[in-house]
């Protein structure tokens, strides 16, 4: 497939754009830096410069795209322009130019920010209303919603159930392998649900009813 991912040159973004690559994909890195272009050619995809504040620029990298994946996050810097109308603007995008399929990554919690920390509200409810708008743009989507991740080695395995919102962890690396299958697996369409650390096989997790 031809996958553009936005944020690719951050911590999960390299890790998911590299793991498209080996398995053949097509991969587009969306970057805002024109330093971090380099890092994207060194992983075999091709490196394309879009400012997610700057909608006028995301058409043309948007041609010839299957699916999106949106990975990037603003650091809780600017959560309204990037985590939501940034996401929200290439779903926009994404429709116009006949992308078939979106895949969001956001965070626990965020349909229900006022049960998180004080100091990540704003951002979950910036995550909450960009995936609310992915749900109703009529576009294929998969939103996969983490608890807090770390730099800890894989598992590959996972759990969509049973979330530990206070406390729970997952590794970068397995959110990256989740990101990978909702991409490629027919099943993953219309899917939404958070993610932890559990005892189920990546490849598996989409054989369970997940919320829609």
């Amino acid at each position: 497939m031809n996958i553009l991912i936005a944020g690719a040159h951050g911590t999960t973004g390299q890790i998911l754009t590299e793991r498209l690559v080996q398995h053949g994909h097509a991969v587009k890195g969306a970057v805002r830096k024109p330093e971090q272009v380099s890092a994207i050619r060194d992983m075999g995809a091709e490196p394309v410069m879009m400012d997610l504040t700057q909608p006028e620029t995301f058409p043309q990298n948007l041609e010839g795209i299957d699916v999106v994946v949106f990975a990037a996050g603003s650091g809780g810097k600017a959560v309204e322009a990037v985590d939501r109308d940034g996401a929200i603007s290439l779903v926009d995008a994404a429709k116009t130019t006949g992308v078939d399929r979106f895949v969001m990554l956001s965070s626990m919690l965020a349909d229900t920010p006022e049960a998180g920390p004080e100091y990540l509200q704003d951002y979950l409810r910036a995550k909450g209303e960009a995936d609310a708008y992915l749900k109703k743009s009529g576009l294929d989507y998969a939103i996969v919603r983490p608890v807090a991740l770390t730099n800890e080695s894989p598992t590959g395995k996972v759990k969509v159930e049973d979330i530990n919102h206070n406390g729970g962890e997952i590794p970068r690396a397995d959110v990256a392998h989740v990101l990978q299958a909702a991409v490629e697996r027919p099943e993953a369409k219309n899917t939404l649900f958070e993610l932890q650390s559990g005892d189920k096989p990546v490849d598996r997790i989409f054989e369970e009813e997940l919320v829609a």
